[in-house]
């Protein structure tokens, strides 16, 4: 056995085997006077070579020599020895835990796992709630019809604490199904599916069913546990037992039913045979036999003592008095642990209205700050919100930026709404340069009326926070922000009335073109066409990164001349309906124009009609096409179709 070396052992060696020492860490030396040293000098020469010392021992071994103490005498001197606990004090502990925290206690020793008993486990189920509460309330109604096996104490308590199926243990189940009736965790698959499932179907299509009436006294009573299906009534296969060895489950099996149809049929019989031979032996009470053996007959049938006879006798149920420790430990404590139940929600809604006051009163105060360093022009509309509990604010990035530190309050910082509010108000600075306008040149014909139509949309601060995109925010989002980041101003404020600047057509269009079209079109389908010549010739803005003057001076000139095309074309039509009303003489062509205002209704619905496509086929067909086209439902119905086939 090795032991570790004392280092004044080196000093016995010779002096060509030992090794020069390793240096040591310089220390901060102390001073010391001459005397001292001296001194030291002279004792080195007298002091000879030390013994080597003996190795430490461990701690343990050291405890382990020494004698054993009295508890009572370490008690006084106010030692730390070991706590003897009381068993009666342990029990009333283990009355008072959790679920969970009673099976971890039980499975530490087996003294501990034999005062784990049904009250117990019921009242800690009751009291702490949860999943736990459910099984219980659930196994509440199996024991209450005693039409399953008792489980013991310890089978009851994992069953409180089951969190998976105990037969395949792969899925997850929190409770057991009051529907299953089994009385054990179990996932469908195990249940009805596989190679070996738990329950089996009794149909009571089957002719024994509904021919025999013993089988249906036998499904109604109420200690025959089956689950009520459609295909019919599922039934436990089987006996099974846990690995414990404790059988669980329902009494009554899926084979067990045709043998008590058979036991009651047996004694069905005897009741017969009796009859008869009281018949032979006395031939005067014939009359009477007879009655006696039917009513014999009708009371084996009718009575369900044989049931409860065989259940005892043949499958071996427990008896009545077993079920009773449960049923009167869930019924002592259900008053006390709904009163605990209310206590318990009251202090989490007394917490959670605590919560939420804490919650909007922080809330309130970092809003109040932020709002506070906003600068004044567009503070009011910066943090615009909604009045509900949970604030939205009407400016898309302000949500964004105010909304996380909103919904998690404790997210907040010292510095947060000096940094925010340093943020909103560099952003909002920068709109000053975009409603200068400064970038558009009075020269260009389409930039001088753009220009126009956006002073005319954006006079100040507060009409570019009043651009809606929904009735319940405005456009300065964040796809907003970037534009602005890459100072593409133009393209920023087209953003801002959604790429749609068609008024600028009717605001640069002929008013003499604009008066004559106001004869047959209203202001809406006006505005409309407008949309429509714009779409076709700008639609290029969303994706157009850089600011082309020429492209869009060249494509305002072309929107123009394409506006003008279709109002005279909107014109003529109206022209050639005229005349197509005047030369109708037949009665289905005057019945097309009993409507007096037909005319017009025809060219709106060219112009702004709800179907799209009437004006493209308007465009680009002849008037009696069109004609034919709005008036024929099947005519256009075969239209569309060619239409959906080119397209395909």
């Amino acid at each position: 056995m090795k032991t570790a070396k004392h280092p004044n052992d080196e000093a016995d060696l010779p002096e060509e085997d030992s090794k020069p020492p390793a240096k040591r860490p310089r220390r901060k030396a102390a001073i010391k006077s001459e005397k001292l040293i001296a001194g030291m000098a002279e004792d080195d020469d007298d002091v000879k070579n030390s013994p080597p010392k003996r190795p430490r021992r461990k701690k343990a071994a050291l405890k382990s020599e020494e004698p054993a103490k009295d508890d009572s005498s370490s008690a006084e001197h106010g030692g730390s020895g070991p706590v003897v606990i009381n068993v009666d004090a342990m029990v009333n502990v283990m009355e008072f835990l959790p679920p969970r925290s009673l099976y971890n206690i039980a499975l530490t020793c087996k003294s501990l796992r034999e005062m784990v008993t049904t009250k117990m486990v019921v009242h800690s189920a009751l009291i702490h709630g949860g999943h736990a509460k459910k099984t219980m309330e659930e196994l509440y109604n199996m024991m209450k019809n005693r039409s399953i096996h008792v489980p013991s104490p310890l089978r009851l308590l994992r069953l409180a604490n089951g969190k998976r199926c105990e037969f395949c243990v792969n899925k997850s189940v929190n409770s057991l199904y009051n529907g299953l009736n089994i009385g054990a965790f179990s996932c469908w698959d195990c249940l009805a599916k596989g190679d070996d499932p738990l329950t089996k179907a009794w149909k009571t299509s089957w002719a024994r069913y509904w021919r025999n009436p013993v089988y249906q006294k036998i499904l109604n009573h109420p200690r025959v546990a089956f689950r009520d299906k459609s295909k019919g009534k599922f039934l436990w296969i089987q006996d099974r037992m846990d690995a414990h060895g404790e059988k669980f489950g329902p009494i009554v099996c899926w084979e067990d039913i045709d043998a008590m149809a058979e036991c009651a049929d047996g004694k069905n019989a005897t009741a017969a045979a009796k009859a008869a031979s009281s018949v032979a032996a006395n031939h005067a009470s014939v009359a009477a036999n007879y009655v006696a053996g039917r009513l014999a007959e009708a009371n084996a049938l009718s009575n369900i003592e044989w049931i409860d006879r065989y259940l005892t006798d043949t499958l071996g149920a427990p008896p009545v008095e077993e079920y009773s420790e449960f049923i009167e430990a869930f019924a002592d404590i259900t008053d006390r642990a709904r009163r605990i139940a209310r206590e318990k929600e009251n202090i989490k809604r007394d917490k959670r209205v605590k919560k939420q006051e804490n919650r909007r009163a922080a809330t309130d105060k970092f809003l109040a700050d932020v709002t506070a360093l906003i600068d004044e022009p567009f503070r009011e509309k910066a943090v615009e919100s909604s009045s509900s509990s949970y604030k939205t604010f009407v400016t898309p990035f302000v949500e964004d930026l105010m909304g996380p530190y909103l919904r998690a309050v404790s997210s907040i910082k010292k510095n947060t709404s000096t940094e925010l509010a340093k943020e909103i108000n560099t952003f909002l600075r920068s709109l000053d340069e975009l409603l200068a306008m400064n970038f558009l040149s009075d020269e260009d014909a389409f930039e001088s009326a753009a220009k126009a139509f956006f002073v005319e949309s954006f006079p100040n601060m507060d009409a570019v926070f009043n651009a809606r995109s929904y009735y319940s925010s405005n456009r300065l989002d964040s796809n907003f922000r970037g534009i602005m980041k890459e100072n593409c101003f133009f393209k920023a404020l087209c953003y801002l009335k959604e790429y749609d600047l068609s008024p600028m057509i009717l605001a640069t269009e002929p008013s003499a073109s604009l008066a004559k079209a106001s004869n047959y079109l209203n202001e809406s389908s006006l505005k409309r066409v407008a949309q429509r010549a714009w779409k076709k010739h700008f639609d290029f803005l969303k994706t157009e990164e850089s600011f082309d003057s020429a492209k869009n001076t060249r494509g305002f000139q072309e929107t123009h001349n394409y506006f003008g095309q279709v109002l005279a074309k909107l014109d003529e039509y109206s022209t050639w309906l005229d005349a197509k009303r005047e030369a109708a003489k037949s009665e289905e062509e005057l019945r097309v124009w009993q409507n007096t205002d037909k005319v017009r209704s025809m060219l709106q619905d060219v112009a702004n009609g709800y179907d799209p496509r009437v004006f493209s086929y308007f465009m680009t067909h002849d008037f009696e096409l069109t004609f034919k086209y709005q008036t024929d439902s099947s005519f256009r119905y075969e239209q569309m179709r060619l239409g959906w086939a080119q397209e395909g």
